[in-house]
């Protein structure tokens, strides 16, 4: 066990980012950063040109999340030069001037490093990138290979109330139109509050966390048809839907499966990660 003076949530005012912000200030200093204008809470960042940033707010000894990047799949495809200096070009600046100043870093990564894959694995999988915003990641993961003081959280999809999905099938059940659900497309779907607990529980083990690469995934590998019928049965109950066959260019940027398991976030949250039938009554409850 370590003491930390300090987390830096690179993108605290995300999806994932604002949640960990939220609960890191309730164990200690902590500073968020968001790419609009600069506020008493959140230092201005932006990635695109990052500029002296470290030098004026990252000290020796924080926690850097890097939470911020351009995620969606089928931006990084279209546009990808913006995306690359975004998410590779300033990320990695970031990262290296962290790691320079003596701070650690966890770096919020993808499933989709691994590709394709119907069988259930572990870390131990050699990666095989999909798409542009997975070789993104993956670049900047071997980039910082073998360092100390770096270590790559691998998100599969993550559940909220807030998810895109979930927003979705929500306005379906306001709106009173079936929704139109992909399959086949199945992910280890992954609670919101784990992927937090988890990432506040890999800084303060870090030293006993010897792995530098780390799978945070549900314990269920999940279609979005299960998903739906899931978040139906929590509180949805006027959720109809229909079962739609993407096109092919549909999976050229994304895998149709990735059958992730995460051990080692079992190990941080000392049990399993909650299971999406749960996390939505949960969630659901909280909104209705």
């Amino acid at each position: 066990m370590r003491t930390v003076p300090r987390c830096v949530i690179i993108g605290a005012t995300g999806y994932i980012g604002s949640k960990l912000f939220a609960a890191a200030t309730q164990g200690g200093e902590v500073l968020g950063t968001s790419s609009t204008a600069a506020s008493p809470q959140y230092a201005h960042l932006n990635l695109a040109a990052p500029a002296d940033f470290v030098e004026r707010n990252i000290r020796p000894g924080d926690v850097v999340y890097f939470t911020a990047a351009i995620s969606a799949p089928d931006i990084c495809a279209s546009n990808p030069g913006w995306a690359r200096q975004v998410n590779v070009v300033g990320t990695g600046e970031v990262i290296e001037q962290a790691l320079r100043v003596g701070a650690s870093v966890i770096f919020f990564s993808t499933d989709a490093v691994y590709g394709d894959q119907d069988v259930e694995f572990d870390e131990s999988l050699q990666c095989s990138p999909a798409g542009e915003y997975a070789s993104m990641k993956h670049e900047i993961e071997e980039r910082f290979k073998g360092s100390a003081a770096f270590k790559s959280v691998r998100l599969s999809y993550v559940f909220s109330s807030e998810d895109r999905f979930t927003r979705y099938l929500s306005g379906c059940v306001r709106s009173g139109t079936p929704a139109e659900i992909f399959h086949p497309f199945l992910r280890s779907v992954v609670y919101r509050a784990d992927v937090v607990a988890g990432a506040l529980g890999l800084a303060a083990q870090w030293d006993d966390v010897g792995e530098q690469n780390i799978n945070f995934g549900g314990p269920e590998i999940l279609s979005r048809v299960q998903f739906a019928e899931y978040v139906r049965g929590a509180g949805l109950s006027d959720l109809r839907f229909e079962v739609v066959h993407p096109e092919p260019a549909f999976f050229q940027h994304r895998p149709r499966s990735i059958a992730m398991r995460s051990p080692i976030l079992s190990r941080l949250l000392g049990r399993s990660p909650l299971p999406i039938d749960q996390a939505a009554r949960i969630e659901l409850a909280s909104t209705n």
